[in-house]
């Protein structure tokens, strides 16, 4: 070893060498203990007192302290050699950075000659020597105190005595030396980590690099959905839709986005999130040793800057993008609209990480006119994560960012209206705006936006119209909360868009509709007839209430926001549909609040080969056809039941008609008793390994 050949022993030559040139104790003082005049050159008639003696002897004191520290470091280094790096590191410091210039001082001053400057130099002396003793003593502190040093560790023996002791002490002088806390274990774990993590790194493609990278911004520990990192990429041109076609054999861009999430798990750089024995998992998290490593990747990779608490800054000098971080100390919203000397034409992304109120002038907001990615919601999962924006003024100024490709402004509340400036972004590739309470309509142009892909409006429970140019969104993919609302009644407007209108964007795979459950049974009828014209539907979630509709008072849509939320909604019995048929290759059926309490003849086995998902909550279904089904689901794979309170059937009837079952979780179903599933009302079938 390098510590134990070279450098401890030159480290022990400069103690040896600076202890020589210390006073000796004796020359301090006489016998008596009285004043010694030392030099009669001293105009002010310095001498050295008795309180100066007990210093000198502090020093040797002090010295000896750090000879007992070095020796114990010589000899625990011998049981640490992967820690050898870290320590070399910090003797090499002192012997270069403290000593020399300490003691060759000294070495040139003849110890024979003490002049009028003594107390001084006793000072600078002692000063040293105690940042010295500091540093040695907290290494060798952080040494002893590390749990994996224990197990060869002689408990009993006089040297880890000596040196419990000597860690225990406040001080060896007759004043207090504060020393810091240093958790050296976990530093020397996070170099090691980084060392991993970044050879890991250095062997990815550029795309993932990048896509890795994001995920420093995050709190520690947080629990991340993996469609938030998805669509940031895709804001941020990783993931591109043109090369989802040509490159990648049509996958959508969630479906190449789970591809890096797979890769980044299989070399466990993160790790899948799991919910309730899930058999797929939608979010993810991150070791925070392996964060440390990927924040320190991002810097110095120039992808994000830092502050001294390794959280996201607004500042975008280097990386072109900000980040809105609140703290118990600061709100970065302060500093990124009042720093004269940022320049917004230079931001990229805008993410906000914990902000949960901002408020941007509408000038300032629009001079980001080279932003890609503006994350103004929120991300996590949890509707607790409240955010509120002063007004929706500041939305005017997005007419000026042309190369904008993803807007979320998730769970957002104040904002009332969209303003028509919207539809100038015509390179808008994901626009979401789930759980924004008040925003009461959308702008009539929205079928502009000839590259939007993704349009979520799920639980914004003011809208009630949509408007007709969402028909012309060919690109479409995802739509969620579109609404089929009561029928216009004469005099009132006439032109919206209807679920028959979408049946020709051919490239829609998720659709998720809210029905107004008091329109009529003609009407609901009429409209879901058309299902089957969806073509490349492979997604569907259908949800009966009744909070859509001109006609409902608006002091009545937090009263019946609340009902929907705890599901006490007793929606009326209606005669059974007859006429719709649902998508052939439908993969995955949602339906909430279903408002029969038999299975309607369009949802039989026959119609739905594909069907590998089947999720029911909510309403009063009381059974699942198993009197009058001639077939059984052979093709679903995961059954989930929430709220039915009124659904009866037995297990042995479940497995009957769902014979390929590998999942079932029911929640709040009274009436399913004697299945065998755990306390969290899961079951999942027992893996074969017969085979």
């Amino acid at each position: 070893m390098v510590l134990r050949e070279v450098v401890m022993p030159e480290f022990k030559r400069h103690l040896s060498n600076g202890k020589q040139f210390l006073p000796p104790p004796e020359e301090t003082h006489n016998g008596n203990g009285n004043i010694i005049t030392v030099s009669a050159a001293d105009d002010a008639g310095s001498s050295v007192t008795e309180e100066d003696s007990g210093n000198y002897s502090n020093l040797h004191a002090v010295f000896d302290e750090i000879q007992r520290d070095v020796n114990y470091i010589y000899k625990a280094c011998g049981k640490l050699e992967r820690w050898e790096a870290l320590v070399n590191s910090e003797i090499k410091g002192l012997v270069f950075q403290r000593l020399d210039d300490g003691f060759k001082e000294r070495m040139n001053t003849s110890s024979s000659s003490l002049d009028n400057t003594v107390r001084t130099k006793f000072e600078v002396q002692l000063d040293k020597l105690l940042k010295v003793h500091k540093i040695i003593s907290d290494l060798k502190n952080s040494i002893c105190s590390q749990p994996e040093l224990a197990p060869s560790a002689d408990l009993e023996s006089e040297s880890f005595k000596s040196a419990t002791s000597s860690m225990t002490r406040q001080g060896i002088v007759n004043f207090p030396v504060q020393l810091p806390v240093v958790n050296i274990g976990r530093e020397i774990a996070e170099v090691s980590t980084f060392e991993e993590i970044q050879a890991i790194y250095n062997g990815l493609d550029v795309t993932l690099k990048l896509c890795l990278l994001c995920f420093s911004v995050f709190p520690e520990n947080a629990i991340i959905k993996k469609k938030v990192l998805v669509h940031w990429w895709v804001g941020e041109g990783f993931i591109d839709f043109s090369s989802s076609i040509t490159d990648q054999g049509g996958k959508t861009v969630e479906q190449i986005g789970y591809g890096y999430f797979k890769d980044l798990i299989a070399k466990r750089i993160i790790e899948p999130v799991y919910k309730k024995r899930r058999p797929g998992a939608d979010s993810c998290k991150m070791n925070p040793l392996i964060r440390y490593a990927v924040i320190n990747l991002a810097e110095r990779a120039g992808f994000v800057d830092f502050d001294s608490d390794r959280n996201p800054t607004a500042k975008f000098t280097d990386s072109r993008r900000a980040f809105l971080v609140r703290t118990k100390e600061r709100s970065s919203m302060e500093e990124l609209t009042n720093n004269f000397n940022l320049k917004q034409e230079n931001v990229q992304t805008l993410f906000n990480v914990s902000e949960t109120n901002f408020g941007f002038r509408q000038d300032w907001f629009s001079k980001m006119k080279y932003v890609k990615v503006l994350q103004l919601g929120r991300w996590q999962s949890s509707v607790k994560h409240v955010i509120e924006a002063e007004d929706s003024g500041f939305l005017k100024g997005l007419k000026k960012m042309k190369q904008l490709r993803y807007l979320s402004l998730r769970g957002v509340s104040r904002i009332t209206e969209l303003p028509d400036s919207i539809c100038k972004l015509r390179n808008l590739r994901i626009l979401n705006l789930n759980g924004c309470r008040d925003l009461e309509k959308l702008p009539d142009g929205i079928g502009s936006l000839d590259k939007l892909t993704h349009l979520d409006m799920y639980e914004c429970f003011l809208i009630s119209r949509m408007p007709r140019g969402l028909a012309l969104l060919s690109e479409l993919q995802v739509l969620k909360g579109f609404v089929v609302g009561k029928k216009p009644s004469s005099g009132e407007d006439q032109d919206h868009c209807k679920l028959k209108d979408l049946a020709k964007l051919e490239k829609l795979k998720t659709l998720r509709i809210h029905m107004d459950k008091s329109s009529s049974l003609t009407d609901q009828v009429q409209e879901l007839s058309c299902l089957e014209q969806f073509k490349k539907l492979r997604s569907l979630s259908i949800s009966w209430s009744r909070i859509y509709g001109s006609s409902a008072p608006k002091r009545n849509i937090q009263r019946m926001i609340t009902t929907i939320y705890s599901m006490r909604s007793v929606p009326r019995t209606l005669p059974s549909f007859s006429s719709p048929s649902l998508p052939v290759l439908l993969e995955k059926l949602d339906l909430h609040y279903f408002p029969e309490s038999t299975m309607p003849e369009w949802l039989v086995p026959d119609r739905l080969k594909q069907l590998k998902k089947l999720y029911i909550r909510g309403g009063v279904l009381g059974d699942l056809g198993q009197e009058c089904s001639t077939s059984p689901w052979s093709s679903v794979k995961v059954l989930r039941l929430k709220f039915l309170s009124k659904l009866q059937i037995e297990w042995r009837e479940v497995q009957a008609l769902f014979p390929n079952l590998v999942y079932l979780e029911k929640f709040k179903c009274p009436k399913l008793s004697f299945f065998p599933c755990d306390q969290n009302g899961v079951w999942e079938k027992a893996e074969d390994h017969t085979n």
